[in-house]
Order: C-alpha cells, then structure tokens, then sequence
C-alpha cells in the first residue's frame, strides 16, 4: 500500500449532534413542537399549512393573542383534521428549519411501528408430547 493522502478524504465531525427542531403530530390528534422548536419559536405565532399538508409554515404574529405554551402542544383540532384530510397518516413527524422569518417545517417519511415480539408457544417434552397423541388417540377409538 502506498503513502496515504489525508486530503483525498471526506472526514466527519463526530462531535455532538445538533438539535433537531420537530414536529410531532399524534394519532390521539397532539400537534406538539419539540424542546427545540419551543426554544427557538418565538412565542407568539401563526401556522400555516400547505394544502397538500405536507409543508407547513411558522410565522412570528406580535398581534396574536395566541402564545405556544411550554409544553410545545397546540391544541387545534383543525390543525391536524387538515393534515388527516390531505392523506397524511399519523403519527407524522415535521422537521422545521429557518428560512428568512419564517420556520419552515416538512413531513417526513414515516418510521415503521416497533414489532411487538411474537410469543412463543412454549415447548413441550417428548414425554409429554407423547402422552397428549396417546389421548388424542384414545378419544379417537372411544
């Protein structure tokens, strides 16, 4: 092997990751912004949704009597009757970025639900195997 040429390589910063601003839309109907999000959101806001439900829009409204509560969840059931309506299927999962005054949120690919672990029958001996085919038989004769 010859000399390596540490600038032919793509290198990678491993240090923290940088927090993730979301979105989370429940099947119980919670449309809820994560830490992040409430974070960096100003605290009085206005949604707006793309008619496909797919983008939707945050925008800082100082006129609005309305301000993001601590706990992220916004509880407008026409928000998220709007994104059910579209064909979007919940959970649905948003990550916002900043573009200009404006945080841009965007659907993103749905993650496959956790299998639940398929139970097992549990194994039997050979003895007792044997004994539930010599009943079987039994009751077939009688």
């Amino acid at each position: 092997m010859g000399k390596i040429d540490l600038q032919e390589f793509v290198w990678f910063d491993l240090g923290p990751k940088p927090p993730e601003m979301a979105i989370n839309v429940s099947e119980s109907g919670g449309f809820t912004f994560n830490q992040p999000a409430r974070e960096a959101l100003p605290s009085h806001i206005k949604i707006g949704i793309t008619p496909d439900g797919r983008t939707v829009c945050i925008v800082e409204d100082p006129s609005s009597v309305y301000t993001l509560p601590k706990s992220g969840a916004v509880h407008r059931p026409e928000l998220v009757r709007h994104i059910v309506s579209t064909g979007v299927i919940l959970p649905a999962r948003y990550a916002i970025h900043r573009e200009g005054d404006c945080w841009i949120a965007e659907l993103q690919a749905p993650t496959p639900k956790k299998r639940t672990p398929v139970r097992h029958p549990r194994r039997i001996s050979k003895s007792e195997e044997n004994s539930i085919l010599e009943e079987l038989k039994n009751d077939k004769r009688g």
